[in-house]
C-alpha cells in the first residue's frame, strides 16, 4: 500500500508542475508581473493549513495559485486563501520568500505566513480543492509537496525574504 500512495504522490506532483508550466505560458503570453504564481502558510497553535487538488488527490500543498494581471501578490494570497480554505484573511504578516521555479528566471513564486485570519475551514470539495486540512508543524503528511515542505520548514526555522529556487 505505501508503495501505491508514493506512486501516487509522484503521478500529483508532476500534474501539479504541468499545470504550473500551462500558468506559466498563460501569464508570459498575458504580459503578467513578475510574480507568476503565490504561495501562502495559515498557521494557528502550531498547525498548518493544507490543501488537495482534484488533479493531484495524493498530495498535499499549500493554499495558493495564480497571480491576475494588475493584482498585487498578497491580495492574490489572500484571495486564493478564502477560495481554497474557506479562511479570511486580514493581514499578511510577512514574506518566507521569493522563488524561482523550474522554467527559469521569469518564473516565481512569492510565499507568505500569516496567523491573522477567520471563519471556519471550508469541508466541502468545490471544483478545485478536494480536501482541506490542518497539520502540526512538526508532524507533516508524507504526500506533502518538497517544495512546500521546504516552505514551511523555512518558516518554522525563521527565515524571512529569502531568494532562492
Amino acid at each position: 500500500m505505501r508503495i501505491i500512495r508514493h506512486a501516487g504522490t509522484l503521478l500529483s506532483l508532476f500534474l501539479i508542475e504541468c499545470l504550473h508550466v500551462v500558468r506559466y505560458f498563460l501569464a508570459r503570453v498575458g504580459g503578467g508581473g513578475e510574480i507568476q504564481g503565490v504561495r501562502l502558510i495559515l498557521v494557528q497553535e502550531r498547525r498548518v493549513v493544507l490543501v488537495s487538488h482534484w488533479y493531484a488527490p495524493w498530495a498535499w500543498t499549500l493554499p495558493g495559485g495564480g497571480v491576475s494581471k494588475k493584482e498585487a501578490p498578497e491580495d492574490a494570497a489572500m484571495r486564493e486563501a478564502k477560495e481554497e480554505t474557506g479562511f479570511e484573511v486580514k493581514t499578511i504578516a510577512g514574506e518566507i520568500g521569493t522563488y524561482t521555479g523550474s522554467m527559469g528566471k521569469k518564473d516565481k513564486v512569492r510565499v507568505y505566513y500569516t496567523g491573522d485570519f477567520e471563519g471556519s475551514l471550508a469541508m466541502r470539495p468545490n471544483l478545485e480543492i478536494m480536501a482541506r486540512s490542518w497539520f502540526d508543524l512538526d508532524n507533516l503528511p508524507e504526500e506533502l509537496s518538497p517544495a512546500n515542505k521546504r516552505r514551511i520548514e523555512a518558516y518554522k526555522a525563521g527565515v524571512r525574504e529569502e531568494k532562492g529556487r
